[in-house]
């Protein structure tokens, strides 16, 4: 199987899954009388756009050829950068309607990615040249 048809059928089953829950909870609700509570509109793009930094940010930080601990590490500086803006532009995430809030979202996104490739390329740069000198 090619990897592009394995990752688009990944992609689907992560999206039937997330579809599945939220109708089985519609109808648990209504079955029992209660209303179903979905969180704020800050809490879901916080968690939605951290997935997606994440993504980015692995992705790129494997183009680099980093270690998986290097992975791991550029994943977890990432997302908490991003938890800093989203909680500093609090207002902003939670009310900006949905087509400026994708476009701040991407302009983010790929600063974070950007950022950490930086930083990850001045690191080992800096090992590199570390190394030869002694």
């Amino acid at each position: 199987m090619k990897p592009k048809t394995r990752d688009n059928l990944i992609y689907l089953a992560i999206g039937l899954s997330i579809a599945g829950v939220v109708v089985g909870l519609f109808f648990y609700a209504d079955s029992h009388g209660e209303t179903l509570v979905f969180p704020s509109r800050f809490a879901v793009r916080l968690v939605t756009t951290m997935v997606l930094v994440g993504y980015f940010v692995a992705r790129e930080a494997r183009r680099v050829t980093s270690t998986l601990a290097g992975i791991a590490v550029c994943v977890l500086v990432a997302g908490l950068l991003h938890l800093v803006i989203s909680f500093g532009f609090r207002q902003v995430v939670g009310q900006l309607p949905g087509i400026p809030y994708a476009g701040f979202a991407s302009i983010e996104t790929f600063l974070i990615a950007e950022l950490i490739t930086r930083v990850v390329l001045y690191f080992r740069r800096t090992a590199h040249s570390g190394r030869s000198r002694s």
